[in-house]
């Protein structure tokens, strides 16, 4: 990061330090233009006019404290689906990562050396990393789940591992704790579309959206194309920020060049509406609103273990704090970032939950307990979108022919 923003720097460009993007501009033709923000230490407000915009701000952990991802809230989920641009794989989108339940570090390579124990140090038969995970879940909503990293591993193997991720340890030294000869407590922590796949759907081979003149790239983007319903934390997903982050970059550059002199005659307004700006009479509460939500998506049995009864009772109550946060009060600027973030976060738990409910099959990490096997007939990808009204449908034949081309 400190090498990328020395590079940027010498090549002109200006970086705003604490200052996020809060909504995007269009022209009178719903053309992308560029965006407004706040800078949280002075709030004052920020505007930038552009030939075209990239969406690079993660996907949404719903704020989970999980290790990199806690200030991803689906903020730039919210400002494409303002604009008209619209998702894909939404329903892949409940990643879970071990984490020791005392720390954030979300790392689970090492896991696969360990073994997972009851309280009383029976072994839980089936747990596991890769394909033993549901069996930990599962576990963990009755009682607790203890680890360690004692299959297999000799001093080798042990050194090895800590000059590969020092960070992992980090918590264990400093707790006291030989993971390799002591058991320790684990937990669950969403992590939601950013180890997901689902995203805003790429239309074509430059990384652009469906609207014009907004592309997208990174975990805000979908991942279908590369790795389908499943992914991790490194791989795909690292090669995919990297790949991305340069066609998006390069397309939008192109396509800012293209306008010539009509960029910057432009009429432009702003779009962002939820959690920005209202009619309502009561305040919001951005923490009630982020808590309601975090209810809904980070258990295992609602949104990890599927059931049409439980994503259509967690679509009622997601579909109310939204009508909450639409019919409040403009909030303060010193609010304005929660409120967008509590906003952005229930809009994608309901993109989320709808195209779920739609895809009545498990596939990926999408697990329908009432559906439990693959249905070759529901091979397609599943968009969706919206904001007051969400929709879902499958994407036409033609249309995933020449997705799978990119």
């Amino acid at each position: 990061m400190r090498f990328m923003r020395r590079k940027i720097k010498q090549a002109g460009v200006k970086i705003l330090d604490h200052s996020p993007a809060l909504e995007l501009l269009v022209d009178a033709e719903g053309v992308v233009a560029g965006a407004r923000g706040i800078n949280r230490q002075s709030e004052q407000r920020w505007t930038v006019k552009a030939g075209a915009v990239v969406i690079a701000t993660g996907g949404c952990a719903f704020l989970s404290k999980a290790l990199g991802c806690n200030v991803l809230t689906g903020d730039g989920l919210l400002m494409a689906a303002e604009v008209g641009a619209d998702f894909s794989g939404m329903e892949f989108s409940n990643a879970y990562a071990i984490s020791p339940s005392f720390s954030s570090v979300t790392k689970t390579r090492y896991y696969d050396w360990a073994s997972f124990t009851y309280e009383d140090g029976t072994v839980i038969e089936g747990a596991g990393s890769k394909h033993g995970r549901s069996v930990i879940a599962k576990t963990l909503l009755t009682q607790p789940v203890y680890a360690r990293l004692d299959q297999g591993v000799d001093e080798e193997t042990k050194a090895w591992m800590r000059a590969s991720q020092p960070n992992f340890f980090v918590v264990f030294d400093r707790a006291g704790i030989d993971p390799f000869t002591q058991r320790f407590p684990i937990t669950l922590r969403l992590e939601g579309t950013v180890r997901g796949t689902g995203g805003i759907r790429i239309a074509d081979h430059t990384c652009a959206t469906t609207v014009a003149g907004l592309y997208a790239a990174g975990d805000a983007a979908t991942r279908e194309l590369i790795c389908g319903g499943f992914t991790g934390g490194g791989s795909h997903n690292a090669a995919w920020a990297m790949s991305s982050g340069y066609w998006s970059g390069e397309s939008a550059a192109t396509y800012a060049l293209s306008l010539g002199d009509k960029a910057a005659q432009r009429s432009l307004h702003p779009v962002g509406e939820a959690g920005l700006q209202g009619a309502g009479n009561h305040p919001l509460s951005p923490n009630e609103a982020i808590a309601a939500t975090q209810a809904e998506v980070f258990p295992y049995d609602r949104n990890l273990f599927r059931t049409t009864a439980g994503l259509s009772e967690s679509l009622n109550r997601l579909d109310h704090i939204w009508q909450e946060i639409r019919n409040s009060q403009t909030p303060a600027d010193s609010l304005v970032v929660r409120a967008r973030e509590a906003a952005a976060m229930v809009a994608t738990a309901r993109w989320m939950y709808n195209s779920g409910l739609q895809r009545q099959e498990t596939r990926g990490m999408h697990k329908r307990v009432d559906y439990p096997q693959q249905d070759p007939n529901q091979k397609y990808r599943l968009l969706s979108g919206g904001l007051d009204t969400i929709w879902v449908k499958p994407e036409p034949a033609v249309a995933n022919r020449e997705l799978v081309s990119v």
